[in-house]
């Protein structure tokens, strides 16, 4: 009969237990691992969540500006209609008595209509819509019929209040117009009325002193606006259409 002394028994039972705690370590650790891949999957899940929805406000912004901007450039393209087709009506309203008046004055409808364009920004500005005064035409002493206090701009940046002359239509401020300038000796004696092109008229508008726009540098730049409106709006061939061949 062999007999197992207590230092073996002992001994045993250490290895024993040295093997439970080493399977259980191995347990805790798989179960960790797990744990681990559980949250992180769990994890990940928000931020694609999150990327989707991103992506989703992305596309809806994208897809709202480009119709934005289609909107807004239709809407510009409209207005660019209307202004055109605005201005030519206004163009048409004044052809006929400028050629009666070119015809009694030797003044050319194409300065006649750029003038009354610039003068009274296409028939927009108040002087006109509340006195029909398309040329700014001021009642001095010798005015003797309605007028109207506006404040007016002088110089470059500078306004002063003044009277201005009104009328009953667009055609009594043409008519005074003609009136206006040949009476006024200053423009006798700048030539206008010598003058047979639109360029010469309107640089002899500016010399005897029609109007005192100037640029910042303190130019005078009014010849240079009534040639360039006559040009773009292709005025003169009103000219050619009424000069003797």
């Amino acid at each position: 009969m062999v007999v197992i002394g207590g230092d073996f028994i002992t001994s045993l039972d250490r290895r024993v237990r040295k093997k439970k705690i080493q399977a259980s370590g191995k347990n805790n650790k798989y179960k960790q691992k797990n744990r681990k891949s559980k949250t992180s999957k769990k994890a990940k899940r928000p931020k694609r969540f999150f990327r989707l929805i991103i992506l989703l406000v992305l596309i809806i912004f994208a897809y709202t500006f480009a119709n934005l901007f289609s909107y807004f450039d239709n809407i510009d393209t409209k207005i660019m209609t209307e202004n055109n087709r605005s201005n030519q009506e206004f163009i048409d309203s004044l052809k006929e008595i400028s050629i009666v008046e070119y015809r009694k004055t030797g003044l050319l409808p194409s300065v006649t209509i750029a003038q009354a364009i610039l003068e009274s920004n296409w028939g927009r500005s108040k002087l006109t819509k509340n006195a029909n005064n398309l040329y700014g035409i001021k009642a001095d002493a010798s005015w003797h019929g309605d007028k109207v206090l506006f404040n007016t701009k002088e110089y470059y940046n500078s306004h002063v209040n003044a009277y201005f002359r009104k009328y009953n239509s667009w055609a009594d401020s043409v008519t005074d117009r003609s009136n206006f300038l040949m009476k006024n000796k200053r423009y006798l004696k700048s030539g206008l009325f010598e003058k047979n092109t639109y360029r010469g008229q309107a640089q002899a508008l500016e010399d005897a002193g029609y109007a005192t726009t100037t640029n910042a540098k303190g130019e005078k730049i009014y010849a240079d606006k009534l040639i360039s409106i006559i040009k773009n709006y292709n005025l003169y061939e009103i000219d050619y259409s009424v000069k003797p061949k």
